[in-house]
């Protein structure tokens, strides 16, 4: 019975679908591990981010100006407190150390 072919081709059989199933857990196991997960992810970031600053590039140089007024913009706000402070000093009107005349009539 054991000789029979059959149960060999059986067997053989049973061994290749054995070795694929254990290849193909081998392959997930690989891919489900952390350290694969993490490196996969921060591959794609660092993709990602290149191509975002390649495009951010390109814009820039096919329109300048528009570039500028935008990093302008940003500029002007970011920096709105110390400017509003520059130019109210200025103007001579800086309410915010000078104490209001209180009980002075003309």
């Amino acid at each position: 019975m054991i000789d029979d072919p059959a149960v060999l081709a059986a067997r053989a059989q049973a061994l290749a679908a054995r070795a694929k199933l254990d290849a193909s857990l081998d392959i997930a196991k690989q891919r489900l591990n952390p350290r694969s997960l993490a490196a996969d992810a921060m591959g794609g970031a660092a993709d990602r981010a290149s191509m975002a600053a390649q495009t951010g590039i390109q814009a820039v140089r096919e329109r300048p100006a528009i570039a500028a007024a935008v990093a302008g913009a940003v500029g002007l706000a970011l920096a709105r407190k110390p400017i509003l402070g520059w130019a109210t000093s200025l103007m001579g009107r800086d309410d915010a150390t000078t104490p209001p005349d209180i009980g002075s009539e003309t």
